[in-house]
């Protein structure tokens, strides 16, 4: 009856003719030089392996332990062979080992000729032999194990696999050879038995891994491809930038030698370890087809999947190499599903792209005709003027009444014009601030004057501030206009009449100016429309007001460049409060009691300042 090292050896020896004859099918597949090389270092290995077999049913044979001699020596050196294939040797190096394997075999055929001498001589030919095994398995070994630190978590991973299983079996055979008797009793021979065994799937692994063993090798990057696929379609910047991130991830989780994306117009938008002339003859060989497996570069299989964009139908598609994997099922799901996310960020990039150039063209229109209305309107305004103070002759009646009006409607064009001058600037970094210590009592109450002449006999303006300045570090004019445009809305959004009521206050070291209304009133769902630029409020109540949009804009960003902010309260129908805060230039010694305010009331649409 065996014993159980034998049938572990049994085992592992039809383990190993398993691999020569998987790895020759793959080859056959595929028909690339690695692949050749490890078809015949697992191919002679499983002829050792034969031979072992052989030799235990049918006895020792010389010519068998010839052959077995050479085969072993044989599928070390298509080891370094196969290394060759992916990293050249240098000549003299590739020279020296095929001396050494002539030497070796030479050595190995007299020493089965000579089986029956003595033990001291036939360890120390055994010895050599696996010493030369171990010279041409070594440097591969090493090579692979440091290549895999900086390639795909599926790739890294066959690496280490491959180096770790030619790794236990040199260690093997050294064990067996130098132990010699010590390690021939039962127990170290099963476990070298159990090792040996082992070792057939880890190799196995390192040419062809099954799809369940890939993905849990790809799922410790499934963290970072979440945070890569947000940053596809958040964050990046451009469609360039976009495609070389997004091939890099494509080679990554499939594995992959080599990756490519192609846009909807057939342009080669990116590449990686391939040339475009390859891109080229893959997408010529696909034809029709937008999806699967195609002949890529040098007998290795291509895989591709769709972009749909809104111009048409790109491809991102990777290659694989010497040491990828077969292309299977799995793969072609991850890299069409991956590819959707990478369609989105490109369609992103594509609209924000537009979008830029669209808000340039904007602001170039809005700059172009502001100051082309300019200077007529500046013309207009001093013969209004002139008509207003009769420097143009008497007026009768009825053009006494209409050239304030008409001034009016002026001065409100001359404003509009100066915002879209201003948003203009804003918009190509050319506003200029120059603060300096002001009162921003006085900054309001040159604001209130200047609405004074548009105001009618049902609106009121009340100014309520301290009898003391409130200072502040800013450029006057420029909150001048934002105060001007709070108050000219207050007017403008209570057309039933009522008190506009200005308070100036200060605590905490922040000085405000709320510009507070009794007219119609935000609804609460609008609000965030406000502050956006040509942010109007569009309902039945509001579109029938004048106006651009830019007011509310222009005054954030001109308050917030002076280290202030707007806010606003407000609810439909029951008027809004709009506040300015602006940074003060001294801290705040008041306690901010009404006793310490004063009060100024405009009866009758008139404004009296005190």
């Amino acid at each position: 009856m065996p014993t159980a090292s034998q049938i572990i050896q049994v085992l592992a020896s039809i383990g190993f003719i398993g691999l020569g004859v998987a790895m020759f099918v793959q080859w056959w597949r595929r028909r690339g030089r690695a692949e050749a090389m490890l078809a015949w270092s697992l191919g002679l290995f499983a002829v050792v392996a034969a031979n072992g077999l052989i030799q235990r049913v049918w006895g020792t044979s010389r010519p068998l332990t010839a052959i077995t001699f050479v085969a072993f020596l044989g599928s070390g050196y298509f080891v370094l062979l196969f290394r060759d294939a992916f990293l050249p040797l240098k000549p003299p190096i590739r020279r020296a080992a095929t001396v050494l394997l002539v030497v070796g075999c030479g050595l190995g055929v007299v020493f089965a000729t000579v089986l029956s001498t003595g033990g001291a001589l036939r360890a120390g030919v055994t010895l050599a032999l696996v010493l030369t095994w171990g010279a041409f398995m070594g440097e591969p070994i090493a090579r692979f194990w440091m290549a895999s630190r900086n390639q795909p978590a599926v790739q890294s991973s066959r690496m280490k696999a491959f180096s770790l299983g030619f790794a236990g079996l040199l260690t093997i055979l050294l064990l067996a050879v130098i132990g010699g008797a010590a390690l021939r009793s039962q127990v170290p021979t099963v476990l070298l038995d159990l090792v040996a065994l082992a070792l057939v799937p880890i190799i196995y692994v390192s040419f062809a891994p099954p799809s369940i063993l890939r993905r849990i090798w790809r799922m410790g990057e499934e963290n970072e491809l979440r945070a890569a696929i947000q940053d596809l379609l958040i964050f990046t910047p451009g469609p360039q930038a976009l495609a070389e991130q997004a091939i890099g991830w494509a080679w990554r989780l499939t594995g992959a030698q080599a990756a490519f994306l192609v846009d909807a117009g057939g342009n080669i938008v990116a590449t990686r370890n391939i040339d475009r002339a390859a891109v080229q003859r893959i997408l010529e060989g696909k034809g029709a087809e937008v999806r699967g497996f195609f002949p890529g570069t040098e007998g290795a299989t291509a895989m591709i999947a769709p972009l749909r964009l809104t111009e048409g139908t790109g491809y991102i598609g990777v290659v694989a190499g010497s040491f990828t994997p077969l292309f299977g099922n799995d793969e072609i799901n991850l890299l069409e599903g991956y590819a959707s996310s990478v369609a989105a960020g490109l369609e992103r990039t594509r609209v924000t792209e537009r979008i830029a150039t669209i808000e340039k063209h904007k602001s170039q229109f809005l700059n172009l005709a502001s100051h082309e209305l300019r200077g007529p309107l500046t013309v207009i305004r001093g013969y209004g003027s002139m008509l207003q103070r009769g420097l143009l002759g008497d007026l009768n009646e009825r053009g006494r009444k209409a050239a304030p009006v008409m001034m009016a409607k002026i001065l409100e064009m001359n404003a509009l014009i100066e915002q879209m001058i201003e948003a203009a600037r804003l918009e190509d970094g050319a506003l200029l601030i120059k603060p300096e210590e002001a009162d921003l009592c006085d900054i309001v109450t040159s604001a209130i004057a200047k609405v004074e002449p548009v105001l009618d006999e049902k609106h009121r303006i009340v100014l309520v501030s301290p009898n003391r300045p409130v200072l502040v570090m800013v450029d006057a004019q420029r909150v001048q206009t934002i105060v001007t445009n709070l108050i000219d809305n207050a007017v403008k959004y209570s057309p039933e009449g009522g008190d506009v009521t200005c308070i100036v206050t200060l605590r905490g070291g922040v000085a405000r100016v709320s510009v507070k209304d009794t007219g119609i009133g935000i609804a609460k769902d609008d609000l965030p429309i406000l502050f956006t630029r040509f942010g109007r409020v569009s309902n039945t109540s509001t579109n029938h007001f004048p106006g651009t949009g830019l007011g509310l804009y222009l005054g954030r960003q001109l308050a917030r460049l002076q280290g202030g902010e707007i806010t606003v309260e407000s609810a439909a129908g029951d008027g809004s409060t709009f506040t300015l805060h602006l940074p003060a230039a001294e801290p705040s010694t008041g306690t901010g009691k009404v006793g310490e305010l004063s009060q100024s009331v405009a009866p009758g649409g008139g404004v009296q300042l005190s």
